[in-house]
């Protein structure tokens, strides 16, 4: 396990950035480990990684990036997956560790073997804003942190992927981070739900942050225009319309996003919602 980032922690809450990201398929990686389907390659240049190696390689070449000293940060791993604890005024510190992170996960991607004596990688990530205590557990002689925004930025971070998206943030992130990412062109947001997280009662606004790496980042961008209409007709219940378009985004684009919501106009049609419903979508999964 890491060791904490800094000696010092606050005795009581402050407003921290939760950065949750975690290793997908990490079930699937494993089996395919146990079931021997990754090996050396027939020249023998390169040997072929157990799982315990696999998972080293991966915090070295890319979770690594959330390591990076800072006196008031914290990090610490969760099985496949890390997360990090910073100071609210640190959105555009933690903006160039997610693009470092996800440029290593891209090189990493695209080394030679990869697929062969190693699995692809893929990462997702989820961040929030709240309060947050650091609790000494006397079992481990180590601070923890503790607090409901830990549990929103992992639901974060878990329903990433329903929604076809590598970082997904909450619109109190956004707010934060909104002045560096309009003024820096590797990076743009766009708008993509508003849904109460499982175990939670209050809702959730969602954006996606783009990022210039990734392959789909310019077609990302030039669906915004297309999905925020569609939303608008979905909020209005006009959900025969809102369909159409999330279909042909789904089509034209190639975006998981919007035969998610394509699905969801159908429930509704099937379902009509009470005159109460004011677009906020409830999620039944982590």
């Amino acid at each position: 396990m890491l060791e904490n980032n800094t000696g010092k922690f606050p005795a009581g809450k402050t407003k921290r950035i939760i950065l949750f990201c975690d290793l997908r398929d990490s079930t699937d990686i494993l089996l395919n480990y146990e079931q021997g389907i990754y090996r050396s390659i027939d020249d023998a240049t390169q040997k072929a990684f157990t799982y315990e190696e696999f998972m080293l390689d991966v915090h070295e070449t890319s979770y690594k990036e959330l390591y990076l000293g800072h006196e008031n940060t914290y990090a610490e791993i969760y099985g496949d997956g890390v997360m990090g604890i910073f100071p609210e005024d640190n959105a555009k510190y933690i903006l160039e560790n997610i693009y470092r992170l996800t440029k290593r996960m891209r090189i990493y991607n695209d080394s030679p073997g990869v697929g062969i004596y190693k699995p692809r990688i893929d990462i997702g990530f989820g961040l929030a804003v709240g309060e947050t205590s650091f609790v000494y557990y006397p079992l481990d002689k180590r601070y923890h942190a503790v607090g409901r925004c830990i549990h929103k930025a992992a639901r974060i971070e878990g329903v990433s992927r329903l929604y076809d998206a590598r970082v997904l943030i909450s619109g109190l992130f956004f707010k934060f981070a909104e002045e560096y990412i309009n003024s820096d062109s590797r990076f743009s947001c766009r708008f993509i739900d508003r849904v109460i997280l499982k175990g939670f009662r209050e809702p959730t606004t969602l954006f996606e942050l783009l990022i210039d790496n990734d392959p789909r980042f310019e077609i990302k961008k030039h669906s915004t225009k297309e999905y925020s209409e569609a939303y608008s007709r979905y909020s209005r219940r006009e959900w025969e319309a809102a369909k159409e378009i999330f279909k042909r985004i789904s089509s034209e684009y190639g975006l998981g996003i919007g035969a998610v919501m394509a699905k969801r106009c159908d429930y509704f049609l099937k379902s009509q919602p009470g005159t109460e419903w004011n677009g906020i979508w409830e999620m039944r999964d982590k």
